[in-house]
């Protein structure tokens, strides 16, 4: 008794450490790093909620409803001093799952072994993707707590087939389709990879034919009383409940691209050894880590199943993202998290291949080996993790960073909050300049529109460069111009009255 006591007590202590490095890390993240067009886009849906109380949800943009709703139910934790909902407000939902998914991994993964929990939790705490995505206010953190326990879930089943299991399957499958629609790729990329295990293995799951028709039933019976909750808005929109599915149809036809094509090998691009605009990127030391965990779990696949099942998920999951043409940094979260797991796994078999080894040379040559990727993996880790996160931590030349809103935007605002509310703005975007929207959401007097054909000079007019392009003109009336930074390649050019500039230059000769 003693001895697991003094077990528990060296395990939970670095992992408390851990989760104390990885609230800092994103909550650090969250104030240094401006706010995405699409965290734009969520934030203020989740404001409309919040001031309306009213929710419909929309087959074909803004993914399910379960981030709202949370959002909407910590409200009163999101707010700044003033009482208003901020950027970093906002970011603390993620932040939460994020770390909720942290300590149930280190809950998990410990009897995998205490020193593979623990560098997985590293991972986890420390990796710039799972701490900048971790507190960036979109889908994903959910998605992942989800896909994490959906995954346990899925494999406690079908080692011990019960009512307790079938139904924790169907609440996390429930929590993982109200969250984001490519739930598909997830439950199709852990279901491959437990049918393959188990033909591996050549296991069946152990219940009768006629109890598992009626786990099943459970389990789907209470992944769609999860549907019909939230897409319907609690019962307030039935017709949600058919939009839920519906929406499957219009993401399949965005998964195609829509602007957002790249190649197959993207996301290892991401990871592999590069320069960019002449800093070095790349996590050469992870990929070397999952080489080595991806081999060493096969080999072990019949001992340690769940290992292997883990990594296959992360393994398949990752080449049907890389398939679809669809991609963007933050759907690697998914199965970069299973894939640490891996790391984590090939660095820790080595040191035990080192202790069951009885012959010197070899002993210390695996030893030396698996202290070299560790080593190598920490001090990656600690300098990506300072670039980032510290100095370019909304630079285009951030390789973890996807058309991001630009420095120069924070000016942006800075200009319109220092206008009075009777000013009226217009912006002239053929996306709404996202998250300006956001950003002016209690402002009364702000009219959007897609292009020029109903442009009238008034107070502040802010318009997307792309719409001049034959309509330069527009900038001949004399009046005050200057250029804002939106995101790469995207500029705003904002227009004030005389008196408003006079203003604003008046403020920057004082500073």
């Amino acid at each position: 008794m003693e001895s697991t006591r003094k077990a528990l007590f060296l395990y939970w202590v670095p992992a408390v450490l851990l989760l104390g490095l990885a609230f800092w890390l994103r909550n650090e993240s969250s104030q240094l790093r401006l706010f995405h067009a699409d965290e734009g886009v969520q934030s203020y849906q989740a404001w409309r909620l919040i001031e309306t109380g009213d929710y419909r949800y929309d087959p074909s943009e803004h993914h399910g409803p379960l981030l709202y709703y949370v959002t909407k139910w910590m409200a009163p934790f999101l707010e700044d001093s003033s009482g208003a909902l901020s950027d970093a407000g906002m970011r603390r939902v993620p932040l939460l799952f994020s770390l909720v998914t942290l300590v149930f991994g280190l809950s998990v993964f410990r009897r995998c072994g205490a020193g593979l929990a623990l560098l997985w939790g590293l991972l986890f705490a420390a990796a710039p993707l799972n701490v900048i995505y971790g507190s960036y206010f979109v889908q994903e953190a959910l998605l992942v707590c989800f896909t994490l326990a959906f995954l346990v879930a899925i494999h406690g089943y079908w080692q011990r087939p019960c009512w307790m299991w079938a139904s924790v399957v169907g609440v996390t499958l429930g929590l993982m389709h109200v969250t984001k629609e490519t739930v598909v790729l997830h439950v199709a990329a852990i279901g491959l990879a437990l049918v393959l295990i188990a033909w591996i293995q050549k296991k069946s799951i152990p219940v009768a034919l006629t109890a598992f028709f009626k786990h099943l039933g459970l389990a789907v019976g209470l992944a769609l009383l999860m549907h019909c909750l939230f897409f319907s808005s609690f019962f307030r929109n039935p017709q949600g409940i058919v939009d839920g599915f519906a929406t499957f149809f219009s993401y399949a036809d965005r998964s195609q691209g829509q602007g957002h094509e790249k190649p197959f090998l993207y996301y290892l691009s991401l990871l592999l050894p590069q320069r960019l605009e002449g800093v070095r990127w790349g996590e050469l030391a992870f990929l070397v880590a999952v080489v080595v965990g991806v081999i060493r779990s096969f080999r072990k696949v019949r001992e340690n199943g769940f290992s292997a099942f883990v990594v296959l998920s992360g393994i398949i999951m990752i080449v049907v993202y890389s398939v679809i043409p669809y991609k963007n940094p933050w759907l690697l979260l998914g199965p970069y998290c299973l894939l640490s797991y891996a790391a984590s796994f090939g660095v820790i078999d080595l040191f035990r291949m080192g202790i069951m080894e009885s012959e010197r040379v070899r002993k210390w040559s695996l030893y030396a080996a698996a202290a070299g990727v560790l080593l190598f993996l920490g001090f990656e880790l600690r300098s990506n993790l300072n670039k980032a996160i510290y100095l370019y931590s909304s630079a285009a030349r951030n390789p973890y960073l996807y058309m991001h809103t630009t420095p120069r935007y924070a000016t942006l605002v800075e200009r319109l909050n220092s206008v009075s509310e009777s000013e009226g703005i217009a912006v002239y975007s053929p996306d709404a300049s996202w998250p300006l929207p956001w950003h002016l959401r209690e402002r009364e007097r702000v009219g959007y529109w897609s292009d020029l054909e109903n442009y009238k000079p008034r107070g502040i007019d802010l318009i997307d460069t792309r719409l001049l392009l034959g309509n330069e003109s527009v900038m001949s009336d004399g009046a005050f111009w200057e250029l804002h930074g939106l995101r790469p390649n995207t500029l705003l050019a904002l227009r004030a009255e005389d008196g408003i500039a006079v203003k604003w230059i008046n403020a920057n000769a004082k500073d």
